[in-house]
């Protein structure tokens, strides 16, 4: 018992100094999530069932998790019978690393996670015979929407600190978990990491009025001084690829395009080259004013307190991207209630090709003059109200 106290007060300890970082970095976000669980390591079967918290950003957070069930055991020498059932009980401190809290939109999210655990052993003299573990592994998250995801992930378990009766009967493999989850907050923050004093956000009031409906457009829509030469030519180059669905991390017509992806891929079939992500696209070219947008600057829009989704202008108050929660590459409308979502989101604008000239080098690297932002992870869908029908 002194032990097993021990244990709970340290991950107790690592879960609170966990989560004072994570949630004054950003609005919190998290979800619940009801689980079932199998061990299964000849000649031991755990099934569990269980109830686990996460709490943190979009792309780091802690989860906490406990589950009850039974463990049998099989003969090892031939038998067809099993032996008695015991109750048995797993508890779980984890950090996680992906795209696996709320407001992310539609589409598989990978993540992983690392943390540390108490079991019962298998066939437990007492319910608290306790056996210290840690594990790592990884899952596949299928979101629903912004609320309701179905999880499925696999747990490699170690040994923490052998020491005691209980522990040889510590179920060595892999533990599958396959669950539901309910997730609630983030995707709302308006704060930025870029400075609001170059970048000036729309108001609703200023909002443009919305371009008739159509299915294809006569080039250029706006007839500006800055809208010419490649900046003119990525819009109908862009309208090519409506339709094309939304893949996470897709980069091509034929496996499908995430935000950042499609824009890529356009600009480079304008001899522009883009870096992969939004947050990077953000430190290319230079940085206009919202209200003074021109047909094919960038508009970087924010989820969770970063920038995280891109689109491009295509005049008239509409912009073309590739939406999770809108299928795939469409048109959008900062007028319609859908729109609005994305104007409310929207932090930045960059203009990396106007006046028929490139911004950046002869070899039109639009990085040139920006500043450049490593690469740390790709984006996420978007948790933008689907398109009416």
């Amino acid at each position: 018992m002194h032990h097993l106290r021990r244990v709970l007060v340290g991950l107790s300890g690592v879960l609170s100094y966990l989560a004072v970082p994570v949630v004054l970095h950003a609005q919190a976000a998290g979800g619940v999530e009801l689980f079932g669980a199998l061990d299964n390591s000849d000649p031991v079967t755990r099934t569990l069932g269980g109830l686990s918290l996460s709490l943190g950003t979009p792309y780091v957070g802690i989860r906490g998790s406990g589950a009850i069930g039974q463990s049998t055991l099989t003969p090892q020498f031939g038998g067809t019978t099993t032996g008695p059932s015991d109750v048995v009980w797993s508890a779980n401190a984890d950090l996680l690393l992906g795209p696996m809290n709320a407001g992310l939109g539609e589409g598989f999210m990978p993540y992983t996670f690392i943390g540390l655990g108490l079991e019962s052993a298998a066939q437990p003299t007492t319910f608290t015979d306790a056996i210290r573990t840690w594990g790592y592994g990884g899952g596949i998250q299928l979101g629903l929407g912004s609320l309701v995801s179905v999880n499925g992930e696999a747990r490699f378990k170690r040994l923490a600190a052998p020491a005691s009766y209980a522990d040889s009967q510590f179920v060595r493999g892999v533990e599958y978990r396959v669950g539901i989850g309910f997730h609630f907050g983030g995707g709302r923050s308006r704060s930025s990491v870029y400075s609001r004093r170059t970048v000036d956000r729309p108001p609703s009031a200023s909002r443009p009025t919305r371009a008739p409906s159509r299915t294809r457009t006569n080039w250029p829509v706006v007839s500006t001084t800055s809208a010419s030469g490649a900046a003119r030519r990525v819009v109908p180059t862009a309208e090519q690829y409506i339709g094309v669905p939304y893949v996470y991390g897709g980069t091509s017509p034929r496996s499908g395009f995430d935000c950042s992806g499609f824009v890529q891929y356009v600009y480079g079939q304008n001899g522009v080259d883009l870096p992969r992500t939004s947050r990077q696209m953000a430190g290319t070219g230079v940085a206009v004013s919202t209200r003074a947008l021109a047909v094919g600057d960038l508009l970087l829009f924010q989820q969770g307190g970063q920038i995280s989704h891109v689109a491009i202008y295509a005049g008239a108050g509409r912009f073309i991207h590739s939406s999770s929660s809108g299928h795939g590459v469409r048109y959008d409308d900062f007028s319609t209630r859908r729109g609005s979502w994305f104007a409310d989101h929207l932090v930045a604008a960059r203009r990396v090709a106007g006046d028929g000239r490139i911004f950046g080098n002869t070899f039109g690297n639009a990085l040139a003059g920006g500043s450049v932002i490593a690469f740390d992870h790709l984006d996420p869908p978007d948790s933008a109200p689907p398109p009416s029908k």
